[in-house]
């Protein structure tokens, strides 16, 4: 799926993806935080307020783990990444960014290009109505 109806947050390994600051630079590399940026999946694009979350289409051929950064809505960066997906498998979704599952390194944010090296489950998690509590769940949950 290249579109999600409803907000969600992403935790991995317990831990949330965190927002950005608003004041950073046009391309800063994710972090998992204590608060959870909320995001909304359009077209292909991981959108969080005037932000978006990807893996940049232009990045070393290696099979490492790659970079996932956070990019400036409407700059030319923003325009240059991966297409992420969603999909579910064994009852939970998960979301993949040019072919990767999401992993956490030293608090940093990442795509597994190996499929299973890196086993940290990935959890998608719905923002309380009033969103100042983050449920903890194994599969993407919607506001109502």
């Amino acid at each position: 799926m290249e579109s999600l109806s409803k907000p969600f947050t992403i935790q991995i390994n317990g831990k949330p993806v965190a927002p950005v600051d608003p004041k950073a630079d046009d391309v800063v590399q994710a972090q998992l935080g204590s608060e959870a940026a909320t995001f909304e999946l359009k077209n292909g694009r991981l959108v969080s307020g005037d932000w978006v979350l990807g893996r940049n289409l232009t990045e070393n051929r290696s099979m490492a783990p790659k970079k996932i950064s956070w990019f400036k809505a409407g700059t030319e960066p923003a325009n240059r990444l991966h297409s992420v997906i969603a999909f579910e498998e064994g009852g939970e979704h998960k979301l993949k960014f040019g072919g990767g599952l999401l992993i956490a390194e030293d608090g940093g944010v990442f795509v597994d290009l190996l499929g299973g090296k890196y086993p940290i489950p990935v959890i998608f998690c719905a923002n309380s109505l009033k969103g100042e509590e983050v449920m903890a769940a194994s599969q993407l949950q919607f506001k109502e």
